[in-house]
């Protein structure tokens, strides 16, 4: 008898919980529909669209959506369209928020198909005069993001150095990545190579194109798994509503030094004693800035919106936190350590700067 209520007490119970997870998530869905939308006037930069998927910011509508920001992924950006070609109007007024989400571009083989190995260009990038006026508008006020593939080829050097200043950065021209398997890498990469490529197995390959201050003999330097004490780099250190303080990257990353910027978050390469010795012979550290913030800015070292993260609660009060709590994969703990907050603090500040300035014009 005792096990005949025990059940039904555990029956009652699931069918409460049942009940509270089925009632509950309408009414989350409620209170964020109860919520202001902002209109804001968006520069979303990104040239390197290949297809519908828009996966350099496909992540970025999913947070703006989050936050209740009027945006229509595939439309409300300038750069490319699917496929590389040219899309969208340059601002002719100062915006109320500027995301530069990618400039590294479209290439197509000599079959003319699309291809990350490819030589020939086919999108814009981003010229001189719009980096000069992107400059002009961080200095007035405007929040601004941006990340990895702003400052590299195919980025004109001068539009590059106006990124960097009004970033609070310098590059070095050093990029890499993690490869599961370094004898696939780009050809291009191999190409740069001093040597004959026989690298195998999952390593980091770093290649530059503009040799900073270290001023390398090689273009490329690799480390294999004998270097490595593990295979991603990680991210230490959050930002302000971030939630954890590891997070492993596997894109795309940057080498930078701060000049009028601060450093909230260090981008770390996992190194053994002799991965190290491996960089120091070709002039590159173990540890550089992530995250590098000015009072209006904030620049990723790194290839942060091409994010994989579905963000699968993003229509729900407190859906990030929801999200947070399955988040187990590098994208997802990358996401919530280091991109949400990044843009979600840039628009709280476009929001803030909106409403004062609406403050003023009634006064």
């Amino acid at each position: 008898m005792d096990m005949e209520l025990i059940m039904i007490a555990r029956r009652t119970l699931f069918a409460a919980v049942v009940l509270l997870i089925v009632g509950t998530f309408p009414a989350l869905h409620l209170m964020w529909r109860a919520q202001p939308t902002y209109q804001l006037d968006l520069l979303v930069f990104d040239v390197s669209v290949a297809d519908d998927r828009f996966a350099e910011h496909a992540v970025l509508d999913r947070i703006l959506t989050n936050e209740r920001i009027e945006f229509e992924l595939g439309s409300d950006h300038v750069g490319a369209k699917p496929g590389g070609l040219p899309f969208g109007d340059w601002p002719s007024e100062q915006p109320d928020l500027i995301v530069l989400a990618d400039g590294d571009g479209v290439y197509v083989n000599e079959e003319y198909r699309i291809d990350d190995a490819g030589r020939t260009l086919i999108s814009p990038t981003l010229q001189t005069p719009m980096a000069a006026e992107i400059e002009r508008w961080i200095a007035n006020g405007v929040p601004a993001y941006a990340e990895f593939a702003l400052t590299t080829d195919p980025t004109p050097v001068d539009a590059s150095e106006y990124i960097q200043d009004a970033f609070g950065f310098d590059s070095s021209g050093w990029i890499g990545r993690s490869e599961e398997d370094l004898a696939q890498v780009s050809p291009l990469i191999r190409e740069l190579s001093t040597e004959a490529w026989s690298h195998e197995g999952p390593g980091i390959v770093f290649v530059t194109t503009r040799a900073g201050a270290a001023n390398p003999s090689s273009q490329v330097v690799v480390l294999d798994e004998t270097h490595l004490t593990s295979l991603l780099p990680t991210f230490d250190g959050t930002l302000d509503g971030g939630r954890g303080n590891h997070a492993p990257f596997s894109g795309w990353f940057e080498l930078v030094e701060p000049t009028t910027g601060d450093i909230q978050s260090w981008l770390e390469i996992p190194t053994n004693d002799q991965g190290a010795e491996v960089l120091r012979a070709a002039g590159l550290p173990t540890r550089w800035p992530g995250v590098i913030t000015t009072p209006t800015t904030i620049y990723v070292a790194a290839d942060g919106l091409q994010d994989e993260t579905g963000f699968a609660f993003r229509s729900f009060a407190g859906g990030e936190w929801m999200s947070a709590q399955f988040s187990d994969t590098p994208e997802e703990q990358f996401f919530h350590q280091i991109l949400r907050p990044a843009i979600s603090q840039l628009v709280a500040d476009a929001v803030d700067l909106q409403d004062r300035s609406s403050e003023l014009m009634l006064e």
